[in-house]
């Protein structure tokens, strides 16, 4: 666990969450960890966690990831809506054993000097879903242990030389 914060964390609207947070890579490497199912399952989730992982990042293409935390299965889905590789992507979010409604994350990356920084928005269906999803693991330190682990997979060698 961390007591540093990574991220920044605002609530622009009644159904927004907006994520920020700079990594010490280039954009294309961070785009890289966030739609390839190879490196996403390197980092997404607490370690071990994911059983399985799909993205095909294209418009139109799906992703699925299945992740066991604490006991519970959790299946996370949906559909890429734009990808314009590697400044942005946009795509739905649904769970399988919560039917909130869709959400929409459009995650935008801006490189500058070899350092990236991610903007990360999410229009959830309702207030209510915002709120609950803030109050779970949409937490700054919640948020930030989260892409610590990102950040230490993008500053590995075997990432670094590819």
């Amino acid at each position: 666990m961390i007591d540093n914060i990574t991220v920044t964390i605002t609530a622009p609207s009644d159904r927004e969450a907006v994520v920020t947070r700079e990594f010490n890579a280039p954009a294309g490497l961070v785009f890289d960890a966030l739609t390839k199912p190879e490196l996403i399952k390197r980092w997404y989730g607490p370690p071990g966690s994911i059983e399985s992982c799909e993205s095909d990042a294209r418009p139109g293409g799906s992703w699925r990831f299945v992740s066991t935390v604490r006991g519970r299965q959790m299946v996370q889905y949906g559909v890429y809506k734009e990808v314009d590789a590697p400044r942005r992507f946009v795509r739905t979010e649904r769970w399988e054993d919560w039917d909130p409604g869709e959400t929409l994350v459009t995650a935008a990356l801006v490189e500058r000097n070899g350092r990236t920084t991610m903007t990360q928005s999410i229009l959830f269906p309702s207030q209510k879903v915002r709120d609950v999803v803030m109050k779970g693991g949409l937490t700054p330190k919640g948020t930030s242990e989260f892409y610590d682990r990102l950040d230490a997979l993008l500053a590995t060698s075997d990432l670094l030389n590819s």
